[in-house]
């Protein structure tokens, strides 16, 4: 056939399509339409109660998430027989469609506002809608598409649609007759268009089934009672089965629900009743369908708000109809949270579906995250996870990774069996125009039988559509397409374990090429999430102390949940909508109001009350000289220990400090005194210069850094000519993505170095020395206090920042003599090392990458490192460290980063490379400090053990979730082979368990110590029963 005629006759094939579409559904009439607008949580039984309104087609009913019950009834027809009519709807939003009983029966949504084709606008009706000779229907209406509301790009500050806007309205509510015939011809009709388009235009298949659809559509003649006979005439290419080598389609029914993103939570919940409602409906009419969802905190929301549902899932995951995925309790950032935040998130995820379903999860389900670190497969392997999925790497910028299936190496040498979806989405269509692009994507189709493919509407929930299980039914066993099976993950991963001996390792972290502005957008919520990463684990230590009846177990599971939550992969790496963060801001203030009851709970069964006193608590394994800076009512005081022996203390700026020698997991009581001339800073020496015996650090008038003299090793660090502390300021205005990007060109449009408008000294002390720099920009503020204790090399920049910027970002960087060739970087539980040069187009695409506490450069027997409290976005290229202090995008929050800001830096040089040296320590310092708790005093000590070993961190001393002892977890940062001793006050019993606490490892042993050999980066968590 002559090219050109051939594609005509396929753009016919595409026609008939939508001819075809419109025989559907048809004797449309109109429903009688009422509602009931309101606000909060109302259920159907409160909505009856109400006195409804009439609205017509066309109304506005609301608008910006606000919410209604609306009422569709007609008189019941003649005929009507189930699965015979439809409901057409449209509410111009989404909603959740009940029958009069008040039974959910699926969700609804108008469309997306980026996918303006989509919609799920048909509800097909049975007897369940009938009542009393009426058809029902009623839909709890939200105020929004899929993806939420309008949002401008750089609105103004006045625009009153700053933060989104959207009007729903009523376009559609008609009763239709359902043509059962036409709709399977139009199915087909799709398929073979899809396969057409696919298909090469050599292929005989491919000319084949452009004749018969065309001989098809010949004989249709707009008369649908041919309908019937065209199907017949497509039998002929229909029935023509795959070949022998064709690969198969594990198909999972997916919806990807975002916890928040362009929605807050509270619309999520109702996201998840209408994606669940709608998969419900989908199970009980295709009886090989499977459905799959993932995160726990999903369905305790569903189970609270809609137990009718709820019960329904119960049912179909006893019955292997519905797949609970993924054992976080959500799908969290894999960058951003600590080793201890992930074994929570396995931890109360796992359990969770444990107790509620009586399955235990084997994969982790994180499709949409944003990289996945390095010591992710050790983690899973110790919370009983043996597979993990993602699609994401996928989207990186310059590299294509070269695996779908392999063997990911963690950096202890954990293995996880992974698989990456070939279509490269978790949004497939199920049909031709994803799996065959899929198919010939699959990196190990030379051996590997079968793919993956998570097919439905996600991101805003939804899931497949009843035309997506009848595409895949329909490929089954069809020439030219991958055979299609509905399974569950389960199933694909455990047929995937007889090809392990043949799959290809991938050692270390999975570095996504993109989405790097996630590591400093909104900043506060990453200091807060910091902040309750420390300050749990310094309560569930406190609380470990006494008998195990005492332990708060529930409220320190409440607090957690919410943390947990907030670490999802679009909350805490910044980029969703201003109220999610409102939200969120919230519920960060309500958990320290909890934590700081929890405190004066402990305090006053623990210790005795007392005005005039303090305790202060080290919760670490090491001892310090501690500064610590007192409470208001403290200045200018005399400050004393517990046996009257004086304190010494420093004040600069209105704020009394105290030094304090301070042992391993020790209380101390100190006490304020007469007042008395307080010591204050002296400030007799003018020069911009801080010294102690180990170093000295000197600073030009702009606030750099000039020298730093490493007394101790008698090295300079800095080059004078290429200073550190250099703040700068750079355009930030990535090509897409805003709150998620940093583009490489950044580093072309620096605006400049911030103006520094006063630079002195503003304190000289027997405990520290300190400047005090101001910096400006036309826009916004910078206070920098520079501290040095007496007896450290750390050098402390407490910054403050009053931003008011928009795409703008703040670097600070250090250019330090250390030339090396790779940087460490501290990751959950570990580190890990990048290359500082860009030999590579991989090594280039790391030119912003992801540390924790610290990055460092070293070499053999010398190094420097650059901490922090609450950061996480480094480059470290060169000699150069360099740290993403703030960023400024406006969507999807106008308002991001907007406003006062407090962080600390430090840099740290040290003898030694990074694993001989103390930067852990002092990291843990920073992040860490000593516990105060005022108004009261105590002679007690923490002494159920003392430790001994070098190299090892007590990461958590809790309470067992479900037996009467005590979990010790114990872990090696550094990659060295260590030893760690534990020595009790009395005999104790002990076994080595599980992250999760299932599953013991050893025989349990009793004796007064524990002795314990680490592997490098070992992660070894003990159960330990002792009598308080």
């Amino acid at each position: 056939m002559d090219k050109k005629l051939n594609e005509h006759y396929v753009s016919r094939l595409n026609s008939f399509l939508n001819r075809i579409s419109k025989f559907i559904l048809s004797d449309k009439q109109k429903f009688k339409i009422e509602y009931t607008p309101y606000s909060g949580l109302k259920d159907i039984s409160s909505a009856k109660e109400d006195e409804l309104l009439p609205i017509n087609i066309g109304d506005t009913w609301g608008k910006n998430w606000d919410r209604a019950w609306i009422k569709l009834w007609c008189d019941l027809p003649a005929d009507f027989q189930s699965n015979s009519y439809a409901a057409h709807i449209d509410i111009g939003g989404e909603g959740l469609v009940f029958n009069d009983a008040g039974i959910a029966l699926q969700g609804i949504t108008n469309g997306s506002i980026f996918e303006n084709d989509y919609a799920r606008d048909v509800v097909f009706l049975d007897d369940r809608n009938v009542e009393n000779g009426k058809l029902i229907i009623w839909i709890d209406g939200s105020a929004n598409a899929l993806f939420g509301m309008f949002q401008e790009q750089d609105p103004a500050e006045d625009f009153e649609s700053r933060y989104g806007h959207y009007s729903a309205k009523i376009n559609n509510a008609e009763l239709c007759r359902l043509d059962e015939n036409a709709w399977q011809l139009w199915i087909e009709m799709k398929v073979l268009s899809g396969l057409v388009m696919r298909l090469p235009e050599t292929s005989t298949r491919r000319a084949r089934i452009i004749r018969c659809a065309n001989k098809a559509i010949d004989e249709f003649k707009d008369n649908p009672e041919n309908i019937h006979y065209v199907r017949g005439i497509l039998k002929t290419v229909l029935n023509e089965n795959s070949a022998q080598s064709d690969l198969s389609v594990a198909a999972v029914g997916h919806a990807h629900i975002d916890t928040a993103w362009l929605w807050p939570i509270a619309e999520t919940k109702r996201k998840c009743a209408r994606t669940f409602a709608s998969q419900l409906a989908l199970i009980d009419k295709y009886p090989d369908y499977i459905f799959g969802a993932s995160q726990p905190q999903h369905y305790e929301w569903v189970a609270e708000m809609y137990p009718e549902i709820f019960a329904r899932i119960k049912k179909a995951v006893a019955e292997n109809k519905w797949e609970v995925q993924g054992g976080m309790w959500v799908e969290a950032d894999c960058n951003l949270i600590s080793g201890e935040s992930m074994v929570r998130q396995f931890l109360y995820g796992k359990n969770y579906f444990k107790r509620e379903f009586g399955v235990d999860v084997k994969n982790l389900w994180l499709p949409d995250v944003f990289g996945y670190s390095a010591n992710l497969p050790q983690i899973m392997k110790k919370s009983g996870i043996d597979y993990f999925l993602t699609q994401k790497m996928s989207w990186s910028q310059y590299n294509k990774f070269p695996h779908h299936t392999f063997l990911w190496e963690g950096i202890d040498s954990s293995e996880i069996l992974t698989h990456f979806p070939p279509e490269d989405t978790y949004n497939s269509q199920l049909n031709t125009e994803y799996l065959i692009p899929g198919r010939d994507n699959f990196k190990e189709r030379d051996f590997i039988d079968e793919f993956i493919c998570l097919f439905g509407v996600g991101d805003g929930g939804g899931g497949p559509k009843e035309e997506n299980i009848e595409f895949g039914q329909k490929m089954a066993d069809l020439e030219g397409s991958p055979r299609v099976k509905f399974k569950s993950a389960t199933e694909f991963f455990e047929g995937l374990e007889q090809y392990r001996d043949e799959l290809l390792h991938w050692k270390g972290e999975l570095y996504l090429e993109l989405h790097r502005g996630t590591y400093t957008t909104q900043a506060k919520n990453k200091k807060f999430n910091r902040y309750f990463e420390n300050k749990l684990r310094v309560i569930e230590l406190l609380y470990s102390l006494q008998p195990l009846e005492s332990y708060p177990q529930q409220e320190l599971e409440d607090i957690w949940k919410i943390i947990l939550t907030n670490q999802f992969h679009d909350i805490i790496p910044g980029s969703s909508i201003n109220e999610a963060y409102k939200d969120s801001q919230k519920e960060y203030v309500e958990c320290e109001n909890k934590c700081e009851q929890l405190l004066d709970d402990f305090a006053k069964v623990a210790f005795r009350e007392s005005d005039n006193k303090l305790v202060v608590f080290n919760p670490h394994q090491f001892s310090y000289d501690a500064i610590i800076d007192l409470p208001e009512d403290w200045r200018d005081l005399r400050i004393s220990s517990s046996n009257g022996e004086d304190i010494e203390t420093q004040v600069l700026n209105g704020k009394t400090s105290a030094l304090l020698e301070i042992e391993p997991f020790e209380f101390i009581t100190i006490q304020k005194n007469e007042k008395i001339n307080p010591c204050k800073s002296a400030q007799k020496n003018k020069k911009l210069v801080l010294e102690n015996d180990l170093i000295r650090y000197e600073f030009d008038e702009q606030g750099s850094l000039i020298s730093a003299f490493d007394r101790e090793c008698e090295r300079e660090l800095i080059d004078m000519q290429h200073p550190g502390n250099v703040l700068s300021l750079y355009e930030d205005r990535p090509l897409n993505w805003d709150a998620w990007d940093v583009d490489a060109f950044y580093r072309n449009c620096c605006i400049g170095k911030v103006r520094c408008d006063k630079s002195v000294v503003s304190g000289r002390g027997k405990l520290f020395d300190s400047l005090r720099i101001e910096y400006s920009t036309d826009n916004s503020t910078i206070t920098q206090e520079i501290r040095l204790v007496k007896s450290t090399k750390r050098l402390d920049f407490r910054t403050t920042v009053d931003w008011r910027e928009k795409h703008k970002m703040l670097r600070v960087a250090f250019p330090v003599n250390v030339p090396v060739d790779s940087a460490s970087f501290e990751i959950q539980f570990g580190i890990v090392k990048r290359p500082t040069h860009n030999n590579t187009s991989w090594d280039y695409a790391q030119f912003e990458s992801v540390g924790h506490r610290f990055a460092d450069l070293s070499e053999n027997d010398y190094g420097c490192a650059l901490l922090n409290d609450c950061k996480y976005g480094y480059c470290v290229k060169g000699n150069t460290l360099d740290l993403n202090l703030l960023r400024a995008p406006t969507y999807p929050d106008p308002d991001a980063d907007q406003g006062l800001h407090e962080f600390t830096y430090s840099l740290l040089p040290h003898s030694g490379n990074l694993a001989k040296s103390n930067v852990l320590k002092e990291a843990t310092i920073l992040n860490s400090p000593m516990e105060l708790i005022s108004g009261y005093e105590t002679t007690q000590k923490l002494d159920l053990f003392n430790y001994e070993g070098e190299g090892i961190v007590i990461e958590s001393l809790k309470k067992a979730e479900n037996e009467n002892c005590l979990i010790c977890r114990l872990t090696e940062r550094m990659g060295c082979r260590s030893k760690a001793k534990l020595n009790f006050r009395e005999s104790v019993s002990w076994s080595e368990c599980d992250l999760i606490e299932w599953n013991d490892y050893s025989e349990e042993q009793t004796g007064s110590s524990v002795e314990l050999s680490f592997k490098p980066f070992e992660i070894r968590t003990l159960k330990i029963k002792v009598d308080l």
